[in-house]
């Protein structure tokens, strides 16, 4: 005589506490809840086909309510009596949906609200130029060593080491994200030896020119660009700006018209769109602010103040101006990013001239406090040191002219 099973009820299930092992509540006719150590429920029906037992998921619970639940037990009931197999096509539906890209969107949202926006962006934009093209439409539980490998070493070979070191660790992450909501059962990175079959990352500074006279001839090369090599106008513009407010470059090709208050002649970034995450206030000395008054000029309907030469909607991209950088001949000798070593070395080697000390210095890079002591204790607004990183930057921007 088979056992008969009193089905669940609502106030049973949320009463199912987690204990040492996974266990099991049934409900009859093969529907069971499986409650796991770590306190998630989850639905599983049992059905036999062919003479041939399996399981499907249903889901979880609350998310699938114990109605539900029965209900798609029904429905499995009757595609079995129809000579369909629901493990099949069950498995078929998951591999259809359950791609790379859409598991990786739903990681980048759930993370979104933790990261900065500039840190989002550089995050998704490498998994959208390097890992999309290849496995985006792929089941993720199909996914391979070889595909991840093919993804690495493209990638190595055009010399973007770190970006792919980077891109490899956000992947291994999508994979822990993946597992923990059960959409996979295995992490693929798991089996790849990082450290016998990845290139290694160079360490060392990023390019940049400090001595004062290489300074000089820089300088005036970035004023001649346009002059020399006849390109977008915006993107001259932006390399002319570059030097004198030595933001770090994702704040630079991100600028909108927005955060420049004209009258009082400063720009104002929100903290989702910082490395720190600390709004920031950056003072316009003479000469940055007639270059963003040139650049107005050619003001569209773009947010951006550096707009993409291919669509207004869009800032221009991560490498421009590196790219403007090379073909002045300093590949390897310069980057965007390196002005701010530019100032900083300057600025510090010259505090008799200028009288701001490092505080002063730091702020204008927009740089966290490092002492947790002074930091804890010192909260003051974006507004602080105002006045004194104003003179410091016209110092710079006069510094800079007069080399």
């Amino acid at each position: 005589m088979a056992k008969i099973i009193k089905p669940l009820s609502d106030v049973e299930i949320k009463k199912a506490k987690a204990k040492e092992k996974d266990y099991y509540l049934f409900d009859g006719e093969g529907l069971c809840l499986l409650i796991k150590k770590n306190g998630s429920k989850l639905w599983r029906c049992n059905f036999t086909f062919n003479s041939k037992r399996n399981t499907v998921s249903f889901g979880s619970y609350p998310e699938i309510s114990l109605k539900e639940a029965r209900e798609k037990k029904d429905e499995l009931k009757l595609k079995v009596s129809k000579g369909i197999n629901p493990a099949v096509s069950k498995n078929d539906e998951d591999d259809q949906t359950m791609t790379f890209q859409i598991i990786a969107d739903k990681w980048l949202h759930l993370m979104k609200d933790d990261w900065s926006t500039s840190n989002y962006e550089k995050i998704k934009g490498n998994l959208v130029k390097n890992a999309y093209p290849f496995i985006a439409n792929k089941a993720m539980s199909e996914i391979t060593k070889k595909d991840i490998f093919t993804i690495i070493e493209k990638m190595e070979h055009r010399n973007a080491v770190e970006y792919s070191n980077r891109l490899l660790n956000n992947i291994e992450r999508i994979y822990r994200y993946a597992i923990a909501k059960e959409y996979i059962n295995h992490n693929v990175i798991a089996d790849i030896d990082k450290k016998n079959s990845l290139k290694k990352r160079k360490k060392g500074s990023i390019p940049a020119i400090t001595d004062k006279k290489e300074l000089k001839e820089l300088h005036n090369t970035i004023k001649h660009y346009n002059d020399d090599f006849k390109t977008d106008v915006i993107i001259s513009y932006a390399l002319k700006l570059a030097p004198y407010l030595a933001l770090r470059p994702y704040n630079l090709r991100f600028l909108e018209w927005e955060e420049i208050d004209f009258e009082n002649k400063y720009i104002n970034i929100s903290a989702d769109k910082m490395k720190m995450s600390v709004d920031f206030v950056m003072p316009l000395s003479k000469q940055a602010l007639k270059i963003i008054k040139d650049v107005e000029v050619f003001r569209t309907s773009s947010k951006y103040v550096f707009y993409s030469p291919n669509t207004s909607l869009r800032c221009i991209s991560e490498n421009t101006l590196n790219h403007a950088l090379h073909r002045l001949g300093y590949k390897g000798k310069h980057t965007v990013h390196g002005f701010r070593s530019s100032f900083s070395t300057n600025a510090h080697e010259n505090v008799p001239l200028h009288g701001k000390n490092s505080d002063i210095i730091e702020s204008c890079l927009a740089h966290a406090e490092l002492n947790t002591v002074k930091k804890a204790y010192n909260r003051e607004s974006k507004f602080k040191y105002l006045d004194e990183k104003r003179e410091l930057m016209q110092w710079w921007a006069d510094w800079l002219d007069d080399l």
